[in-house]
């Protein structure tokens, strides 16, 4: 009878023991994942990129949604003036769908900004 009462409080000790082990290693393995993936931001859509980060910096305890549209917004127009100013283009329909066209290209980094301040 002792044997079998030794035998059942050795056994929880091990299941209890497995049971930490395994919910510690658990822990371990989310704390190595990041927080959030980083891309390559390609050389055209560096300018892009920069305004956006400028302009969403400042978006701290509104709502963000809006915020992005307005900074969005403000971004296009800031670089559909430079085209023009520049001399990238002939009329301002033209300059319009090479802003559009710049932006575009720059799916992959438009998300990633979304989601990064997003977070914050």
């Amino acid at each position: 009878m002792k044997k079998l009462f030794f035998m059942g409080i050795g056994l929880s000790v091990m299941a209890l023991l497995f049971s930490c082990g395994t919910a510690a290693k658990k822990a371990q393995q989310t704390a190595q994942k990041p927080a959030q993936q980083t891309i390559r931001i390609k050389k055209e859509c560096q300018n892009y990129v920069t305004r956006m980060e400028k302009c969403l910096k400042t978006a701290k305890g509104k709502n963000y949604n809006e915020f992005w549209k307005t900074c969005e917004g403000t971004v296009m127009w800031d670089m559909l003036k430079e085209y023009q100013d520049n001399g990238f283009c002939f009329d301002e329909d033209e300059c319009k769908q090479k802003v559009l066209d710049e932006i575009n290209k720059c799916k992959d980094e438009r998300l990633y900004l979304f989601r990064k301040y997003y977070r914050k």
